[in-house]
């Protein structure tokens, strides 16, 4: 089968389309033929080396798959041949997506809604899960609680603009000028222009009293900057590296909860994402498909920012 392989961590460059050998599935595992596989910024994170204390080369890389199963493995009984499936792959897997076929844990796969193509159901493993932790999990946000979400326009961020609408919030939202329309019609109440040099200070006037739960999508200083904007008891909840030190102490005067997440997998929470889309509550956007060969490609568009949605592979 034809995969993609990292021999050596680096730039873009590294990723090499191979010829490997077919896996087979051990007991609780299924295989699938791979459809899609969605390409995340962790990919490229993978592919540097920043994990490769724990991800040794060769590796292959793609956490978010859909396709059909085609093998099941000794004790499988939630699955059956010719189910279509979505997931996210085990954590820091050296077995990754990039690949025409790839073999997981049952227990963590789910069902593909009928309607949703395979290219719609790569996008929506890891950006959002990460998105549904962050705001429910994580952030217990409720009906008539008041959210930020810096960085609305990305994988993750269009989700969460999706979701808390959903909970009855009310949704402000960072994003670049020329994604504000698209931020606002899948249910941001407010958007700003994140360059505008007043932008902070757009987010203080439309806080009004508060923001319960504020995500951070976007790095840099958000958690610092974001602690004064928060309501009594409030929740920063951020999915970002935080390599430079930042002050929290403006998070004591509101007695500040701080959450940093990093995902794990979850058919149950799949499930959960699977049916709110099947009754078209809940929407993948998706800026491009690439073929599979072009992987590369796909890391340097997602290493060079500006994204607006999901960039995915596809086998065939």
């Amino acid at each position: 089968m034809r995969a993609i392989v990292v021999n050596q961590n680096g730039g873009p460059e590294v990723l090499e389309l191979t010829d490997v050998p077919q896996p087979t599935p051990g007991v609780g595992e299924v295989l699938v033929k791979v459809e899609a596989a969605a390409v995340n910024p962790f990919d490229a994170q993978v592919r540097r080396g920043d994990y490769a204390a724990y991800m040794p080369t060769p590796h292959k890389l793609g956490v978010d798959v859909s396709g059909t199963v085609v093998a099941i493995g000794e004790g499988v009984d939630t699955l059956a041949v010719g189910d279509d499936v979505f997931y996210s792959t085990r954590v820091l897997s050296n077995e990754g997506g990039y690949a025409e076929y790839h073999v997981e844990q049952a227990q963590l796969i789910a069902k593909k809604p009928k309607d949703l193509s395979f290219v719609d159901a790569a996008a929506l493993p890891i950006a959002a899960s990460t998105a549904w932790v962050c705001l429910i999990e994580r952030g217990r946000l409720q009906a008539g609680d008041r959210v930020l979400i810096h960085g609305a326009s990305g994988g993750v961020g269009l989700f969460a603009v999706q979701i808390g609408r959903l909970t009855g919030a009310e949704v402000v939202a960072t994003s670049r000028a020329d994604v504000q329309d698209l931020v606002q019609s899948l249910g941001a109440d407010t958007t700003i222009n994140y360059r505008d040099p007043n932008a902070w200070d757009q987010l203080a006037t439309h806080s009004n009293g508060g923001y319960d739960v504020i995500i951070d999508l976007a790095g840099g200083d958000t958690i610092q900057k974001s602690l004064g904007l928060l309501a009594p008891g409030g929740r920063v909840v951020s999915i970002v590296d935080q390599p430079n030190p930042q002050s929290l102490y403006d998070g004591w005067g509101f007695n500040a909860e701080i959450h940093l997440v990093f995902l794990t997998p979850s058919a149950d929470r799949l499930a959960k994402l699977a049916s709110l889309t099947a009754r078209g509550l809940l929407k993948p956007v998706v800026e491009q498909t690439l073929p599979l060969e072009k992987a590369a490609e796909a890391h340097r568009l997602i290493e060079a920012g500006g994204r607006t949605g999901k960039i995915v592979l596809v086998t065939s």
